[in-house]
């Protein structure tokens, strides 16, 4: 009874102080954040856009200091979520642009602001109302009252609908709209800033050309894995990376032919990465902001149940998905789209670390090496043939023949650049 009367306080408080927000006036500013407090993601990259060109005064809030600091020694206007600056312009901006919800920026003070969700990925696996299995379900489809009550108390912020969302295809606004139960004419049709960015604005420099040099390596997998959201509600998250990988296999093979293994795990799982940190040529990227400044240098992209492939999608890398635990991931964690069982696959699908071993000596018999010897006697030990090659290297060309017909069905709208798109919508509100 206890937990029962604090969670219809705490959804009086929030509430009431939600729809005083909404009685403040509002200026023509924008605020801006991200998800876990990070400068990431589609909402970093047009804030960087708006540094450049001015279109409006673009602020940026997060509960991180030392985020806070590193943007204001850039000279870019950002505060913290609680200070006295960060509270003023969070009650008085005209925009929120975030990339999961409006707590990216402040959730208790967001009612009267026009809400643009950037959102920070591509809809495969269901996401918010189309959620209908997994530890998510009751947050959006509570049953009892009981439920409801702490749905409503707990979950505010994921109750508060965006105004407009982006959509790069129509299938996209389409599953945009089901899951966030608005309607097709809040959609801007356009590009993702975070794809889209490092294409208007070049870099001077590489990371990936430091990384290569620092560990002298020829070429770079990224291996991103999706969040297992059935870990979510856990007190104790294990890793099942330890069991799905034999590191210090992979590291020796890595050293061989030169090759880097970057780690990145979901900001929900990061502190996974911490174990994986002292094997040569494996790296733990986890902790970076994000990986949107490498991805068009990266050779190969091995995923597993994430999205993150169809921004991969428009790199030359390419793709694999190693599924190792593909039943239980299945049952326990959030189901895919329909949709999803029948469009073409962009990568060879594997579920044994042999056969990711396996294939990463394919894919680099067929880019080649310098380390030829090396290799095929690392091959050897793996027991790889000569014909398991051939159908390695046979399958991933049919495979790259699909990514066509997936690019046209996730970057429909591609040819419209989403930094004019975003400029010409703040001019007209």
């Amino acid at each position: 009874m206890s937990q029962f009367i604090a969670n219809c306080i705490k959804y009086v408080m929030t509430q009431s102080v939600y729809f005083l927000s909404g009685l403040t006036p509002r200026t023509r500013k924008a605020v801006m954040g991200c998800y876990k407090n990070k400068f990431a993601d589609n909402s970093k990259y047009l804030f960087l856009h708006w540094q450049h060109n001015k279109t409006i005064r673009a602020i940026w809030i997060s509960g991180d200091s030392d985020v806070i600091k590193a943007l204001s020694q850039q000279g870019y206007e950002a505060y913290h979520r609680w200070s006295a600056k960060g509270v003023y312009h969070a009650l008085t901006a005209e925009f929120y642009f975030y990339t999961s919800y409006i707590g990216d920026i402040n959730q208790y003070f967001a009612k009267g602001a026009t809400k643009v969700n950037l959102w920070h990925g591509s809809p495969l696996k269901r996401i918010e109302y189309d959620i209908n299995n997994g530890p998510l379900l009751r947050v959006y489809h509570p049953q009892s009252l009981s439920e409801k009550l702490n749905a409503a108390s707990l979950y505010h912020q994921q109750k508060v609908k965006p105004d407009y969302m982006i959509a790069p295809s129509d299938l996209v606004a389409n599953l945009f709209a089901s899951a966030f139960n608005i309607n097709l004419k809040q959609m801007l049709h356009c590009g993702n800033p975070r794809t889209d960015y490092y294409r208007h604005y070049p870099q001077a420099s590489s990371l990936v050309d430091e990384l290569k040099q620092i560990n002298h390596a020829e070429r770079i997998i990224l291996y991103a894995p999706s969040w297992r959201d059935a870990s979510a509600l856990a007190e104790k998250q294990s890793n099942p990376y330890l069991q799905a990988f034999d590191f210090e296999l992979l590291s020796a093979y890595l050293v061989a032919t030169k090759q880097l293994f970057l780690l990145r795990f979901h900001p929900n799982e990061a502190q996974l990465g911490n174990e994986l940190s002292d094997y040569p040529n494996i790296i733990n990227i986890s902790d970076w902001q994000d990986t949107y400044e490498i991805i068009n240098e990266v050779d190969l992209l091995i995923t597993d149940y994430s999205s993150l492939y169809i921004d991969m999608l428009q790199s030359q890398a390419d793709i694999v998905f190693y599924q190792f635990d593909q039943l239980q991931y299945s049952t326990d964690s959030r189901q895919c789209y329909d949709y999803a069982a029948s469009i073409p696959v962009a990568g060879l699908q594997l579920t044994e670390f042999s056969q990711l071993m396996a294939y990463l000596a394919a894919s680099l018999d067929e880019n080649g090496s310098s380390q030829q010897t090396e290799r095929h006697s690392h091959q050897q030990t793996h027991q790889q043939t000569h014909q398991q090659t051939e159908n390695f290297i046979e399958q991933q060309l049919a495979h790259k023949k699909n990514r066509a017909e997936l690019s046209q069905l996730y970057w429909q709208y591609q040819h419209i650049n989403v930094f004019d798109c975003m400029d010409e919508f703040v001019k007209a509100q």
